[in-house]
């Protein structure tokens, strides 16, 4: 539902206004109900996306989790340096380390092979009719869902036939109601080019994390192959050296992952009472616990690098969401909307026949909050938890061939050892962290002693009440810590009887507990379904209230916002100014004692001695640019994002929001909603006098010695 502190948005038959506030992460479908010209735009729509001809839409590529843009005809590509962290991480060592110093790959035999998938949208279509065929608001909510998938899955096959070099996915726009069809380009050869040193593209660690004012260089280059040769790209963009000024109009593509803004009232109360506070205090803990095991030890410090960004991302960022819903009145305006909702409903014939839905949608969340706690901890504990996630795949196995012949037993094992062997292999030396991994299973063990469920509390009885005694006997559990390597060896021995009949305390335990896990996750996702069958009823209502205004939530699509330049308030006399310079490096970092503003005196002195070129400098303070922020409305998966000017140049990265703004996964208002970009001119500034990458400017066509 949308929320009173967001605008309303008007879908395909209505005209966008430019003097209304910039919120909207907009399908490319609305491009030419937006009104850009006015709004600042100085080319054409079709310059940013064209069904026929190359257009800006052709650079942009989803990249892991996160966007990134071409940059040049030989596949270079930009984004954050935090996209590319646990990569730059796993290629490093104590001896060679690029994550503390940076990389610069002079040549391309130099450049180093990741792990990465790059994802280039094609082309769309709409295939909501074909997704919804035979669907009825008369069937189950789950022969609802299941025949849905059945026709996304005919869809997707008859679709993959026709283009067998591209990859299909049908996303869900609306839910219940519109799925847009998308066919990608894969690119699976990656390389890493050019990586700031740390204290330079992580300068402020989690101390500034969701913050500004910020100085971080939040970028990196990589380079797309294909066939072992440098991937041509039918479009990249081109880099605008001079930046932006405030008040500049600037828009941005990228692939958004998830907004809430057309979710009921008891959704944001699912998530502000039990989601954002159970996994951010668990993310805590897991934070702490990793920090302690991993010490001074060097070589653990590069291993759990990439998850300790991860989760301490994560808790800041649901804490922020915590924050923004307790301090504005998010919840309690869309339980007044949902009211108008339903008042609308009883005085129109037509929807009298939905009002019980409303009721209805209330008794569902009721529901879903008696097991919402149980079924959060039981999915940390099975994708934490090694040594016990180990205990669970051997225990399942076993029941899968309890009831086979010997002969049976042996053909499916060896049908599916790759398969076994491959799914053991990721829990195979736990042992190695056993010291971590126990203590994630007796807070996870602990954590779930507290539940209602009568068969869950069973499994308790006789261990004890105090958090001391449940420790330990979840200790005792974990007794057998080389359980894994020991079912792994049979595996690969192929003593199959005693790889499926060897047991331990923590087995027995798992296939108490996997059948109560089964039965939860079985009924949270009924829940979901007739949830989902009811939404997009309310939501006719709703549009039908207000002209058909709605804008369908982020999904990891590609999509298109836009807005300006610009400063906030975020508190009484307190303005935020839209940049910050070098300087305010150079002020963080002296005299500072917090390691997140560390800075080597040899990286300060350059700072303070380099006269850079006249276009990387502030026109007005003459000094260069580090950071800015904007009025556009970005979420997670916007990481990475090119930030580009009236005339479709690159004038920044996207890479996260300010603390007030990470509610705008809820609801967003212009008032406090910034994100943050890491400028175009010290992006070039860094590459120039700290990489010394010339070869690099020179492919991005920036010559920075005129």
């Amino acid at each position: 539902m949308k929320k009173a502190l967001g605008l309303l948005i008007a879908i395909s038959l209505l005209a966008f206004k430019a003097d209304k506030n910039e919120e909207g992460i907009f399908p490319l479908s609305y491009l030419n109900q937006l009104d850009l010209k006015q709004a600042g735009l100085k080319i054409e729509t079709s310059e940013i996306y064209s069904e026929t001809d190359p257009s800006l839409v052709n650079a942009l590529v989803r990249l892991g989790g996160c966007t990134g843009s071409f940059i040049s005809d030989q596949g270079l590509i930009i984004t954050n340096h935090h996209c590319v962290y646990s990569t730059v991480a796993s290629l490093s060592t104590p001896e060679n380390n690029y994550l503390e110093n940076g990389f610069y790959a002079t040549n391309q035999e130099d450049e180093l092979v990741a792990s990465f998938e790059c994802k280039i949208t094609q082309s769309f279509k709409d295939v909501s009719k074909e997704v919804l065929n035979g669907v009825k608001s008369s069937m189950d909510a789950m022969d609802q869902q299941n025949l849905i998938a059945e026709n996304i899955r005919a869809i997707v096959e008859e679709e993959q036939k026709q283009h067998p070099d591209l990859t299909i996915d049908i996303s869900e726009m609306l839910v219940g109601k519109s799925y847009t069809l998308f066919r990608y380009k894969m690119l699976n050869d990656v390389r890493v080019v050019y990586v700031p040193p740390k204290n330079i593209g992580k300068f402020g660690g989690e101390t500034d994390n969701w913050e500004w004012p910020r100085h971080n260089g939040d970028f990196s280059i990589v380079r797309a192959y294909e066939n072992g040769k440098p991937y041509k790209p039918a479009k990249y963009l081109e880099v605008n050296p001079s930046g932006t000024k405030e008040g500049d109009f600037a828009f941005i593509l990228g692939y958004p992952g998830r907004t809430y803004r057309n979710q009921p009232a008891q959704f944001l109360e699912y998530q502000n009472n039990f989601v954002l506070p159970i996994i951010s205090d668990w993310f805590d803990f897991r934070i702490n616990a990793i920090e302690n095991f991993i010490g001074d030890d060097e070589a653990k410090k590069l291993a759990y690098s990439g998850t300790l960004a991860s989760l301490s991302n994560v808790t800041k960022n649901f804490k922020g969401k915590m924050q923004g819903l307790q301090r504005t009145s998010v919840i309690a305006t869309t339980r007044r909307d949902q009211e108008l909702l339903k008042k609308y409903a009883e005085k129109h014939d037509l929807y009298k026949s939905y009002l019980p839905l409303f009721d209805r949608l209330d008794s569902l969340y009721q529901e879903k909050f008696e097991i919402t706690r149980d079924y959060l901890y039981l999915g940390q504990l099975y994708s934490t938890a090694k040594l016990f996630s180990t205990a669970v795949s051997a225990t399942r196995y076993r029941a899968q061939t309890s009831d086979m012949s010997k002969a049976e037993c042996k053909k499916f094992i060896e049908e599916n050892k790759e398969n076994i062997a491959e799914n053991l292999q990721g829990y195979a030396g736990a042992y190695k962290n056993f010291e971590l991994d126990l203590l994630l299973f007796q807070e996870l063990f602990y954590q779930l002693s507290m539940t209602k469920d009568s068969e869950m509390k069973k499994l308790y009885k006789g261990v004890g009440s105090t958090k001391a005694e449940i420790y330990s006997y979840a200790e005792e559990l974990y007794s057998d810590k080389n359980y894994a390597e020991k079912v792994y060896d049979l595996l690969e021995a192929e003593k199959y009887d005693k790889f499926i009949s060897t047991k331990s305390d923590l087995t027995e335990f798992a296939s108490k507990l996997d059948p109560i896990l089964t039965r939860i996750v079985g009924q949270f996702r009924t829940i979901e379904a007739e949830i989902n069958a009811i939404i997009p009823r309310i939501n006719d209502v709703e549009m039908e209230m207000n002209l058909g205004t709605f804008v369908p939530d982020a999904n990891s699509t590609l999509r298109f916002t836009y807005g300006y330049v610009k400063g906030y308030e975020p508190e009484d006399a307190v303005v935020m100014s839209p940049f910050t310079t070098i300087q305010g490096i150079i002020e963080k970092s002296e005299g500072s004692t917090n390691p997140d503003y560390y800075l080597q005196s040899e990286i300060i002195e350059k700072f303070k001695s380099v006269e850079p070129a006249d276009v990387l400098k502030h026109p007005k303070n003459k000094q260069v640019v580090v950071g800015f922020i904007y009025n556009m409305d970005t979420t997670g998966g916007n990481s990475g994002s090119p930030i580009m000017d009236a005339y479709g140049r690159i004038v920044g990265i996207n890479f996260d929001r300010s603390y007030t703004a990470t509610i705008n996964d809820y609801a967003w208002d212009e008032s406090y909603s910034r994100s943050i970009g890491v400028d175009i001119r010290y992006v070039l500034y860094v590459m120039k006098y700290f990489g010394e990458a010339d070869e690099l400017l020179d492919e991005i066509g920036v010559d920075l010695d005129k």
